[in-house]
């Protein structure tokens, strides 16, 4: 086995380890008592005033995702890229781990990011979530789901908070020949 192919299995390994990783970690802390000692320690934070069940519990549900998407991605390239086609064994060269690797670091934590972004906007009314009648934005569960669809989905959440931004940032449709005028009768000339 030559070198670059010793490295490329290595960083598959590690994207895999890492990504189950923050899996598991996730389910854990969202879903069980296993990190109740913790838990308990980040409540008496008092330089942290924030709602721990809502805020590590969103976060680590949009890690979740993320991290639930990378792996889905990571068998799915794998697959394609070590399956024999026709009895001809592939080399491998096709997963090209040394690019991507940041990508599989990097995931999860904007699907956790992403999910407390996402929080912030719907209550703050900038967004809306539509998902039916009588849900319950402040339900644990549906905080959980909502934060594991952001990370999961982070690629068409980012594409909405752009279409937001350029709503809410709208660049003006005043002329500038138009704006010397507004000027002038602003200031009363």
């Amino acid at each position: 086995m030559k070198r670059h192919q010793i490295i490329e299995i290595a960083l598959i390994i590690m994207a895999a380890l890492y990504n189950l990783g923050v899996l598991i970690l996730s389910l854990l802390w969202i879903f069980t008592n296993s990190f109740s000692g913790i838990k308990s320690n980040l409540k008496q934070l008092e330089m942290f005033d924030v709602n721990e069940n809502v805020t590590y519990g969103l976060f680590l549900a949009g890690a979740l995702g993320g991290a639930f998407y990378c792996l889905r991605a990571l068998y799915q390239r794998i697959g394609e890229t070590y399956t024999p086609i026709d009895g001809v064994e592939v080399s491998g060269s096709g997963m090209n781990m040394k690019a991507w690797i940041f990508w599989y670091v990097y995931r999860p934590i904007q699907g956790g990011v992403l999910a407390l972004i996402l929080l912030a906007l719907t209550k703050s009314s900038l967004m809306e979530v539509n998902a039916g009648d009588g849900i319950n934005m402040d339900s644990y569960y549906t905080l959980i789901g909502i934060g594991f669809l952001a990370g999961f989905g982070a690629h068409e959440l980012i594409h909405k908070i752009q279409e937001l931004i350029q709503v809410l940032f709208a660049k003006s449709k005043i002329k500038p020949s138009d704006s010397k005028q507004k000027v002038k009768e602003n200031k009363g000339e």
